[in-house]
């Protein structure tokens, strides 16, 4: 984000915490309408820090699913800061290119009788559209009634156009790391009926529901147009 010029790094840094305080809500009211929901899972947790600074209702089990590199990585950090969670938490190293993740996941402790919630938070479109579809089919058959879904989307033009301005951007700096978008979709509720999740709500950021007062639209940039980001919240079917 460095590499960026100012507007586009502001924005892109802004975006994520809103989408982290969208997550953040829809968690904590999925979990308190008594739904009976009491297991989560973090789809790429990355260093999410839910399982630490969220109210947890007793008894709730959350797993936090990532590459084996990256859990690594976060336990030192925690371990380094005596971090306790407040609901019973566990790390699966899992590799979402690979069909065989929802085996170790059940073999976790998942229980697929029961109503989960799952977040997929800055994921889908870092993964390869076949993926993606694996992921979303995954939680379908993990997921009784009652199960929840909430994940951000991105739309096929932002595909092309972000990584065409990466490819730009490495140019001027090779060491530039910035992942690749993959995967997009202009009809996220369509996706997901496809696939057996019915959309209760979609959200851009900006919206009444998704601004609180940090929130600022800034002009494009020449030759990349501003992406359509979506928050979708969804139920099994």
């Amino acid at each position: 984000m460095q590499a960026m010029p100012e507007a586009v790094r502001d924005r892109s840094s802004m975006y994520t915490v809103i989408r982290t305080r969208v997550f953040d809500d829809w968690l904590s009211t999925t979990l308190g309408r008594g739904h009976g929901v009491a297991q989560v899972v973090l789809l790429g947790a990355g260093f999410d820090s839910r399982a630490f600074r969220l109210a947890w209702p007793p008894g709730v089990r959350l797993w936090e699913l990532d590459q084996a590199s990256l859990l690594a990585a976060k336990a030192a950090i925690l371990a380094g800061v005596a971090a306790v969670p407040g609901c019973e938490r566990r790390s699966l190293p899992v590799d979402f290119d690979h069909a065989d993740w929802p085996e170790a996941l059940t073999s976790a402790g998942l229980r697929s009788e029961v109503p989960t919630a799952w977040l997929a938070e800055g994921l889908f479109p870092y993964l390869a559209p076949e993926a993606a579809l694996g992921v979303l089919d995954a939680m379908r058959d993990l997921s009784p009634p009652g199960s929840h879904l909430a994940m951000d989307v991105v739309d096929e033009v932002s595909v092309t156009t972000r990584n065409q301005y990466l490819a730009g951007l490495r140019q001027l700096s090779p060491s530039l790391k910035g992942a690749s978008f993959q995967s997009g979709t202009d009809d996220p509720r369509r996706l997901l009926a496809d696939h057996g999740w019915a959309t209760s709500k979609i959200m851009h950021p900006g919206d009444a529901a998704a601004h609180f007062g940090r929130f600022t639209t800034f002009p494009g940039m020449p030759g990349l147009p501003l992406p359509r980001l979506s928050f979708v919240l969804a139920r099994r079917a």
